[in-house]
């Protein structure tokens, strides 16, 4: 089971603004609570609402695109095969999304991780385009 621990910023007009977050294998208390983060499968994350004057490694999909919101996963801590299982449900539920790694010069769509998740997994996912 995954367990959502998340925090959300709200705009003046109570919109969202910004959210972070951690998904993780254990529940709120028992990951708060471990002295040893490192035998608890986990990342963290941020998803920030795109505004016109914002400039990040977002910035050449949302505005060419018309996106509107950007996940950043964070603190991968090594658990690629964790967080494409992660990736595999997302899409199942946002067919029309993109996932890119900072600096590549390639992304999947939803229908190429669908696709590749089909057949056995690839540890080579996240470091290249294996689809």
């Amino acid at each position: 089971m995954y367990y959502f621990h998340i925090a959300v910023k709200l705009d003046t007009d109570q919109s969202i603004q910004s959210a972070e977050g951690t998904l993780s294998e254990v529940d709120e208390e028992a990951l708060l609570s471990s002295e040893n983060e490192d035998t608890i499968r986990y990342f963290t994350f941020n998803v920030n609402k795109v505004v016109e004057n914002s400039y990040d490694s977002f910035t050449w999909l949302t505005q060419s695109t018309d996106y509107f919101w950007a996940m950043d996963i964070v603190n991968i801590n090594h658990e690629y095969e964790f967080i494409y299982k992660f990736v595999v449900e997302y899409f199942k539920d946002n067919p029309e999304d993109y996932l890119w790694f900072d600096d590549a010069e390639w992304y999947y769509t939803a229908y190429d991780i669908l696709r590749l998740s089909q057949g056995p997994y690839n540890p080579k996912w996240y470091s290249e385009k294996v689809i």
